[in-house]
């Protein structure tokens, strides 16, 4: 669910580009050990690039530090989505609470 959240929200990341298949060269990588020998059932790495976009609203530009604060804060705002999807009740907070969040994320995050 995090990662249909995340393709949803944030125009850094692409759902294309995501593998969830355990090979044998990532045995070692913390999100297997980690589902592996603690039990997580979710656990993802989150990777970068250093040579740009080639997708989206960031195609053919070089990722920088506010392109990686923008997708930071939509991270936070998709576990935040997922936890209420999980536990519904539990976050009785008003309907257009993610939208204002939302707004802030994109007006603090702006690329020029």
């Amino acid at each position: 669910a995090l990662p249909k959240i995340l393709s949803q929200t944030a125009p850094a990341f692409c759902m294309g580009s995501c593998s969830f298949v355990v090979e044998k060269s990532k045995e070692s990588t913390a999100r297997v050990v980690v589902w592996r020998e603690i039990g997580v059932q979710r656990s993802y790495t989150m990777e970068s690039t250093l040579c740009g976009c080639d997708q989206g609203k960031y195609k053919g530009l070089q990722i920088g530090t506010r392109e990686l604060e923008e997708m930071g804060a939509k991270f936070c705002v998709g576990l935040l989505r997922l936890k209420r999807m999980a536990s519904p009740l539990e976050y009785n907070l008003p309907s257009n609470l993610l939208d204002i969040e939302n707004e802030l994320i994109e007006s603090s995050c702006k690329v020029t």
